[in-house]
């Protein structure tokens, strides 16, 4: 992806001269969730070379490689550039169908260039997938973005929770009330079982909420009782939220996070110190709490009856 850096005429006093200020990325699409005169203090642009070194290093490494993007700058030849280095997956966002995705993305052809991104990775033989988040606004395409991806022989369909972090902290109020968001999640376990039913090969995957584990639980038990003990000692087993076990984020400045929406805590930085000793380090009290089992957690989450499947969600 090419960007434009532009720097601000005035600068804050704790600004890192070394930085890009902003950064205009000015052949994407802006979403609903943009914000004018916004200041990305990160140094986020990667050139081409750099993007091909990562993508290649991580492939010869064994790393599972994948891409998300809204898909607007895939085209025939950024294709075949994903193909080459054989990303194992695609994962391209829409907010809901034609209007509801052009009006998020405030851009009218948005969604026709979203879609012809997810064709032309599915007819290049990648696995692609369609990302999706819930919200008040969105809510009443998820059954046609349901039927999109069947019609369209996508292989997976990714479900988010809308995260309060970061912008989704500030967007809260558009989120999906509690009725809405089980309505959701039965009509998503209700098409899995029916794909699996009609021999589709197809992934459903939910995600930035892990009391799903609970909620399918539930569906289980209205449906199949006789599966239930099982599927509760398979989820136990899984463990629910593994931020700080299971999942770590380093970012481009090499600093290690609990997780990728932990970005205002800082372990330390793999240019002083090892990841295979910071990561265990249970020295810092956070970590500490995030490794312990079971968490040592407060309020309603202290007596629930499944806090060793959520894990402290």
């Amino acid at each position: 992806m090419n960007a434009q850096l532009t720097q601000p005429a005035h600068e804050p006093d704790d600004a890192d001269d070394t930085m890009p200020a902003e950064i205009d990325f000015s052949s994407g699409v802006r979403g609903k969730f943009f914000k004018p005169n916004l200041r990305l203090r990160l140094p986020i642009y990667l050139d081409d070379d750099t993007q091909r070194y990562l993508a290649d290093r991580a492939k010869a490494m064994g790393f599972f490689t994948a891409l998300s993007s809204n898909g607007t700058l895939i085209d025939e030849a950024m294709t075949r550039r994903i193909a080459t280095t054989d990303f194992d997956y695609v994962g391209v966002s829409l907010d809901g169908l034609e209007a509801v995705h052009d009006r998020f993305r405030r851009k009218q052809g948005a969604f026709a260039a979203s879609l012809k991104a997810i064709r032309l990775c599915r007819d290049a033989g990648l696995k692609v997938g369609v990302r999706f988040t819930l919200t008040q606004d969105n809510f009443a395409d998820f059954p046609g973005l349901l039927k999109l991806v069947e019609d369209e022989g996508i292989q997976r369909f990714y479900f988010s929770h809308l995260n309060y972090a970061g912008r989704g902290n500030k967007n809260r109020k558009d989120d999906a009330h509690h009725q809405m968001t089980r309505q959701a999640m039965d009509l998503l376990l209700d098409t899995c079982w029916d794909h699996q039913q009609r021999g589709l090969e197809r992934e459903f995957t939910t995600g930035n909420n892990d009391a799903d584990g609970v909620y399918l639980l539930h569906w289980l038990r209205r449906r199949f009782p006789e599966q239930e003990a099982h599927i509760r000692a398979r989820l136990q087993q899984w463990g629910g939220n593994a931020s700080g076990v299971n999942v770590a984020n380093i970012d481009n400045l090499g600093n290690v996070h609990p997780d990728t929406m932990w970005w205002h805590y800082t372990l330390g930085n793999v240019r002083e110190r090892t990841f295979s000793a910071i990561w265990p380090d249970v020295a810092d009290p956070l970590m500490a709490g995030l490794k312990r089992s079971p968490r040592p957690v407060k309020g309603r989450c202290a007596s629930c009856a499944y806090l060793a499947i959520c894990n402290g969600n």
